[in-house]
């Protein structure tokens, strides 16, 4: 019985403390798109990648030339002359693998270039959210752009243009985005 009893104290306590915390949530992809910083570094991004893959397309094409060539000669090459021409389109098939792993693959040059781009943005938009936080007293902040479903957000719970404001107080709002109702104090 003392157990049920310590159980349900201990129940109504921490149902009292959930309810007693603040919560609010910011839309980082909102505040992404409206700095400036953020639109550059996406230009130089596409910039970029629009040069890696006119590299790698050049590579296509030399190598798509050399085949055709190895094919029209096929016939008047010896046997092991063959096999080495076979070798060296197989080493220029790998070679193009290798490169659109080294520009696009999982630990590639896009994810590094966009995470050094992108973070320093990302660190800014943490600690202005997290001053917010702090000066209006919410426990949690959830991130409305993130992973995380939010299936109904009320706005005067959003906080992401005081947090653009905090970043940024001369810069005006995106009015590109989806219009941001300014959060109730």
């Amino acid at each position: 019985m003392k157990k049920w009893i310590s159980f349900i104290a201990l129940f109504l306590g921490l149902a009292n403390f959930a309810l007693a915390q603040r919560f609010c949530y910011v839309d980082s992809q909102y505040i992404l798109e409206s700095l400036p910083e953020y639109t550059s570094s996406q230009n130089k991004l596409k910039s970029q990648t629009e040069s890696w893959q006119k590299e790698i397309e050049q590579k296509q094409e030399n190598l798509a030339k050399l085949q055709a060539e190895f094919e029209a000669e096929k016939i008047l090459l010896t046997a092991e002359q063959v096999k080495e021409q076979e070798k060296k389109l197989a080493d220029e098939v790998n070679a193009i693998r290798v490169l659109q792993d080294k520009r696009y693959g999982p630990n590639g040059d896009l994810v590094n270039l966009r995470r050094s781009m992108v973070k320093p943005l990302q660190d800014q938009i943490y600690n202005a959210t997290k001053e917010v936080a702090d000066k209006r007293g919410y426990g949690f902040v959830f991130d409305k752009g993130s992973d995380l479903i939010m299936i109904y957000t009320d706005p005067k719970f959003d906080i992401s243009r005081e947090v653009l404001h905090t970043l940024r107080p001369d810069l005006k709002p995106n009015n590109n985005s989806n219009s941001k109702p300014k959060a109730k104090k």
